[in-house]
């Protein structure tokens, strides 16, 4: 295991999955002035990795990823690839004493997801998730506005709405597999309700019980997938929260967040937010401040202070396996039609 601090080398990353992902990774840790080096690139498909790497400066390509787990000189990677292949991957990597950053979702189940965090502890190294979401402005911002209760005071109840229409639907080219149960996709509730999850989760609180219900309009038409998701979620504090995940909708704004409380209420997208203090009271608006960094290079800076630290990063295995138990929860809610109370279905995480 490489227990490097942050302050003596960068950290050497091989990105493993040249598409939207492992490109949009790769473009991060430039951002970060050397702190993270991309060293090589994985792809199954040796020339679109050539492709990749010589647009962003990469100087090693390979379809081995064996090899570059024996690779000494590399400290960590970056799984980017088909969510079916995130527990195997990781596992491997950790076993051969590589950091890992894994895209969101983690794993396609709960237990998947505690395997891959027992091997990083068996051999004792760090396992964040790229939920980039939780770094953005407005669920930072969100997050500081409850903790301070400023112009809302104590919360009486909450909303949460996200999802977009596609024309189909789906991905191209090679982001196709994000929607075909059979090459590793899966429909909104896990593609981007798990989003919608972690940035809840980071601005309310945690999850005590999960119940959901499926709703179609004859307009969509995938029947291997899941249609609009919604759903009563019970928080460990005692707030309800309404969730709902749509590919169905053409939503008027994104990430969508009505938070309610005793003092006032506050209405917000993923630009900024409107704020209305009591019965009667204008509304003003107010605009998150823009952040010097993205939210991918805030997860990767994040992924190496946990390396370099030891400290849990805001998006930890540990924790992005708890919005995984709420999606998991939500798709057996809604097929026996009851509520699913965490702690019963998944004691001990």
């Amino acid at each position: 295991m490489s227990g490097l601090s942050s302050t003596t080398r960068p950290l050497r990353l091989a990105v493993v999955g040249a598409g939207w992902a492992g490109h949009r990774q790769a473009q991060a840790a430039a951002e970060l002035d050397s702190a993270i080096e991309v060293t090589c690139l994985v792809d199954n498909d040796a020339d679109q990795a050539r492709i990749v790497a010589a647009e962003l400066g990469i100087g090693r390509t390979t379809t081995d990823l064996n090899a570059v787990l024996a690779d000494p000189d590399i400290d960590a990677v970056s799984i980017c690839t088909p969510h079916r292949l995130h527990g195997p991957m990781t596992i491997a990597a950790a076993r051969a004493g590589k950091h890992v950053l894994v895209e969101k979702p983690m794993a396609c189940t709960v237990a998947e997801a505690s395997a891959m965090i027992d091997a990083a502890d068996e051999a004792r190294v760090r396992l964040v998730v790229a939920e980039n979401q939780v770094y953005e402005p407005s669920t930072r911002g969100l997050a500081e506005l409850v903790r301070s209760g400023g112009g809302i005071g104590r919360l009486a109840f909450a909303a949460v709405v996200d999802g977009y229409r596609a024309p189909d639907p789906s991905y191209e080219g090679r982001r196709a597999w994000l929607t075909q149960p059979d090459a590793g996709g899966t429909g909104t509730w896990m593609l981007q309700g798990i989003h919608t999850v972690a940035r809840m989760r980071y601005v309310l609180g945690e999850v005590a019980s999960v119940y959901v219900r499926e709703h179609r309009t004859p307009s969509f038409r995938r029947p291997d997938l899941e249609a609009t998701m919604s759903g009563l979620l019970v928080l460990d504090n005692g707030l309800t929260v309404w969730l709902v995940q749509t590919p169905e909708v053409a939503l008027p704004a994104r990430q969508a967040v009505q938070l309610y409380g005793d003092e006032g209420v506050v209405f917000s997208d993923a630009n900024g937010y409107e704020q209305r203090a009591g019965a009667g009271a204008a509304s003003q608006r107010f605009e998150y401040p823009a952040q010097e960094l993205s939210s991918y290079a805030l997860e990767l800076q994040a992924f190496a202070d946990e390396i370099a630290t030891g400290r849990p990063a805001p998006t930890a295995a540990r924790s992005e396996r708890r919005s995984l138990a709420v999606i998991e929860a939500g798709v057996e809610s809604a097929r026996r039609g009851a509520p699913v109370s965490l702690a019963e279905r998944y004691p001990g995480i």
